[in-house]
């Protein structure tokens, strides 16, 4: 009985494991932005999704054959609604117009080239402060970061303080890379020849992967 207990909750297991990952629990103000444009876009097309799922099982059980209810209701002649028509169509649409307009206006508020203006919600930039360069560069197997501010380059290992804009020059020696850390701020490719660049804050201390 113990046995099978364990196997039930195995499942459970497997989700809760992904509870550790960061995509959707940022340590900095623009994954936070990332993160709340990543909900919104997924409760406005689950408007649209939940009710068909519903009504694709309501229908499935309502007009089952063995139903003779729904049989006595069946109208062969009926073939148009003007009300179903709107809700069919006026529903999506606007979902689709507030998703484009919602993209639109995150594209452009998060766009890595563009430097941040503010800390976290509440706090702004204050006026003089340097952002703190990083240039990045993928190399075979590992990633160098230099800091031409203070003359030091670390391996594998970015270090940098709370609450202070990052700015990062990010190439690469060889082939493309995928330069991300989840906590921090969105992808972007390193590539060899060319610079990208990626603004972001930390708001919170601790060790993040990427």
């Amino acid at each position: 009985m113990r046995r099978l207990r364990l196997l039930l909750l195995a499942p459970l297991v497997a989700l809760l494991s992904a509870c550790n990952l960061v995509v959707l629990n940022p340590a900095g103000d623009v994954a936070a932005q990332q993160g709340d444009l990543l909900m919104i876009s997924t409760l406005l097309m689950l408007i649209i999704i939940v009710p068909v799922m519903a009504l694709i099982v309501f229908f499935a059980w309502k007009y089952r054959a063995s139903n003779k209810e729904a049989e006595a209701e069946y109208q062969p002649d009926w073939d148009h609604s003007t009300s179903l028509e709107l809700v069919i169509w006026a529903a999506p649409l606007m979902i689709i117009i507030c998703l484009g307009a919602l993209t639109w206006a995150g594209t452009h508020l998060l766009d890595p080239y563009r430097p941040i203006d503010r800390i976290k919600p509440g706090q702004a930039v204050e006026e003089g402060v340097e952002p703190l360069q990083v240039n990045v560069v993928a190399l075979d197997w590992k990633w160098m970061f230099i800091y031409p501010q203070y003359g030091i380059a670390t391996v594998n290992e970015l270090a940098a303080p709370v609450d202070r804009p990052i700015r990062f020059h990010i190439t690469s020696s060889s082939v493309m890379n995928s330069f991300y850390i989840p906590a921090l701020a969105g992808q972007i490719y390193a590539m060899p020849g060319m610079e990208t660049k990626l603004h972001a804050v930390i708001n919170r201390p601790g060790e993040y992967e990427g």
